[in-house]
């Protein structure tokens, strides 16, 4: 009797499954963060962007260079008050990621 694997079936999958929670989670954050995001021109909020990693092991999320003032905005200056928008669109996430799993897990014909 012969046996047909599947490993390799399974493994593109799972990639599959990284990717596409990878986006998830970067989609969720850069929302989150945007709406924290000061406007003034609406520049800062329209840079806030995000890159899953190439192997699918997590996101990279930040402001693109048309908006290199986003750090002093962030972290605040001496005579320029902090008005943290990327970080706690982060944190505001969180609690929210379970749900991007979950969601993958169903459309998978999980439980």
């Amino acid at each position: 009797m012969e046996f047909k694997s599947y490993k390799n079936d399974v493994l593109k999958a799972m990639k599959d499954c990284k990717k596409e929670f990878c986006e998830g989670v970067g989609t969720l954050v850069v929302a989150e963060a945007q709406g924290l995001t000061p406007v003034l021109t609406g520049n800062l909020k329209r840079s806030v962007t995000y890159e899953v990693m190439s192997d699918n092991a997590g996101v990279n999320v930040g402001v693109t260079n048309s908006a290199p003032y986003a750090v002093v905005i962030e972290k605040g200056l001496s005579g320029h008050k902090a008005q943290p928008f990327l970080e706690p669109g982060a944190m505001k996430s969180v609690s929210k990621v379970t749900n991007i799993a979950e969601n993958i897990y169903r459309k998978l014909g999980g439980a």
